[in-house]
């Protein structure tokens, strides 16, 4: 991750220097308000048009209209060579600079022909004998018979081959940072794949896939040439990926900081984002900061309560976001070429809040890795407990004495207890490696053990199962420990018996092992009474291969009952 913020970092230093103004900034040039109708005397650099004020009509679909525009060049264009113009517009239109004809972008509709669409960036190249002092006029003669909101229109005046090639300078930087957004979603993708639970990672790809999408159709203009109608369509996808990240980009700090109420905090987010959708929605470029504006203000008071809760790396999220309102309120002071100040504040910002998201998770990952490192270590501890605890010295050596007994008393008896004994230490070796084994594997070793027990202690142990799920896995040696510990603290009934049951039941909230012990119940003694508080050894194994597999999911309940001892292990489902 860190060599992710390496390769964005210097992407972006270069986009915003390439983009930088090399020259001073030309002046805001003003239309006159539209005029309905048709008169060639409109395009006259000498024609009046101090009344057209305040007689602005929507024109889309209502035949001819005229836009004026006056223009005082600045002084390094009035002494350039190859002075180029380039219209931004939503019209098809015949251009006119001081009542000299330009060019013609589309068709108009008239004269019973249907309107071809002008495309929406148009070029050309001004005469040099009509570039001098004083006020000029442009004046676009249009159609517009394309739903469409209002009369869209605006002008740059430069060197031609800078109008036309300038752009695709600034554009390939903002497609190498695209690129660096795509490759990054794509990663965090294929880890969600193969961690499908860890929600965040595959919310933070689809923040990088949807600011992407929002690099390329913010800059689709300045590469590629497409007709008027198609602007609108454009915005209409820009609101929609900022729609998204409103949404996406608090629901991240939601699920990475665990916020307590998801549900109702999305729901409030959707209600204010989708209120002003209703409300507003032509209204592209102010509702765009608004869902950017509306992002922050839920990401700071996530983030805040992260901080109230002392989560990690919230304090650094935070000094994120109070950069990105720096950048966003004093960048636009700084004139950019070929882009809007606010644009180029709002993609760094949203870089910014990219990088913290990035150092957040890579601390999780941290967190994640020291502990699986740590895991591992204590798996191996606890193969050395399981290993000890069944191979003791005062085990082997009752049990080779018992065996001496039963070689000499009975040959047969003796060969099954040597048999039985063998097999439960061949399990025990097969199962020390492994985290979690199939419950036939644990029932096999229990009923081993006490076969060895039986004829150890001349007690006959019975086994009972009810209910069990013979694919059904759970750590190794915890039901057998359950098992020895009844063996150790139990006596035998009247019959001379002890039996162990088993019983499994499965809910919609969790799964439960239920093993208990009819026997007598010795006297009171330290062993029995740190086992009934759960202190004694084998619990704290248990406890331990409880942990190891199920991280808190789990419960451990031993207990008297009228008819001996019961030990209940409850795994809650994820």
């Amino acid at each position: 991750m860190k060599n992710l913020c390496y390769i964005l970092l210097p992407i972006l230093l270069v986009v915003v220097l390439s983009s930088c103004q090399e020259r001073e900034d030309n002046p805001t040039y003003a239309w006159q308000e539209v005029m309905l109708g048709d008169s060639t005397e409109w395009k006259e650099l000498s024609y009046d048009d101090s009344h057209w004020d305040g007689q602005y009509q929507d024109p889309t679909g209502k035949g001819i209209f005229w836009s004026r525009m006056k223009v005082k060049l600045p002084k390094q264009e009035v002494i350039r060579r190859g002075c180029g113009i380039q219209v931004f517009s939503t019209a098809a239109y015949e251009a006119y600079w001081d009542g000299v004809y330009l060019g013609t972008n589309g068709r108009l509709g008239e004269d019973g022909y249907f309107e071809i669409p002008g495309d929406y960036q148009w070029f050309s190249l001004l005469p040099d004998s009509l570039v001098g002092d004083g006020e000029h006029v442009l004046a676009l003669r249009s159609t517009k018979d394309f739903e469409q909101p209002g009369q869209h229109s605006y002008v740059f005046f430069d060197d031609y081959f800078r109008l036309t090639r300038g752009s695709l300078q600034v554009s390939k930087y903002m497609f190498m940072l695209a690129g660096c957004f795509l490759l990054t979603a794509i990663y965090f993708l294929f880890f969600f794949a193969t961690e499908p639970k860890e929600y965040a990672t595959l919310i933070f790809s689809v923040i990088c896939f949807v600011f992407m999408g929002l690099i390329l159709m913010e800059y689709l203009k300045l590469y590629h040439v497409y007709a008027y109608p198609f602007q609108r369509t454009r915005l209409e996808v820009i609101d929609g990926l900022h729609f998204s990240l409103g949404i996406l980009i608090p629901l991240f700090f939601m699920t990475h900081f665990n916020f307590p109420w998801k549900l109702a905090g999305l729901g409030i987010i959707l209600a204010v984002i989708g209120t002003l959708e209703y409300k507003y929605y032509s209204h592209f470029d102010w509702i765009a900061r608004q869902h950017s504006t509306l992002a922050w203000v839920w990401s700071v008071l996530l983030v805040g309560y992260a901080i109230y809760e002392k989560k990690k790396g919230a304090m650094w999220v935070m000094t994120g976001l109070v950069l990105c309102f720096i950048v966003v309120n004093f960048m636009p002071r700084i004139p950019y070429y070929y882009m809007s100040s606010y644009d180029v504040s709002i993609f760094i910002a949203f870089v910014i809040i990219v990088l913290t998201m990035l150092y957040v998770m890579s601390l999780k990952r941290k967190d994640e890795r020291l502990a699986y490192e740590a895991s591992l270590v204590r798996s191996e501890r606890l193969k050395n407990e399981l290993l000890k605890k069944n191979i003791k010295p005062h085990f082997i050596m009752n049990t080779l004495t018992s065996l001496i007994d039963w070689v000499e008393e009975s040959p047969k008896e003796g060969a099954a207890f040597i048999h039985a004994l063998a097999d439960e230490f061949e399990l025990l070796n097969e199962i020390a490696d492994y985290q979690q084994i199939p419950i036939r594997q644990e029932i096999r070793l229990c009923k081993n053990h006490l076969k060895v027990m039986g004829y150890r202690k001349e007690i006959k142990y019975l086994w009972e199962q009810e209910g069990i799920d013979p694919n059904d896995i759970i750590p190794p040696a915890i039901i057998h420990t359950a098992v020895e510990n009844g063996v150790t603290h139990g006596l035998p009934n009247e019959n001379g018996n002890i039996t162990f049951r088993l019983t499994y039941e499965t809910t919609a909230a969790y799964r439960q092992y239920t093993l208990t012990t009819l026997a007598q119940r010795r006297p009171a003694s330290t062993a029995a009474k740190n086992n009934k508080a759960g202190q004694g050894t084998g619990s704290r194994y248990i406890r331990a291969r409880l942990q190891e597999s199920y991280q808190g999911r789990w419960e451990l309940i031993n207990e008297p009952t009228a008819e001996g001892w019961q030990t209940i292990i409850r795994i809650q489902h994820v």
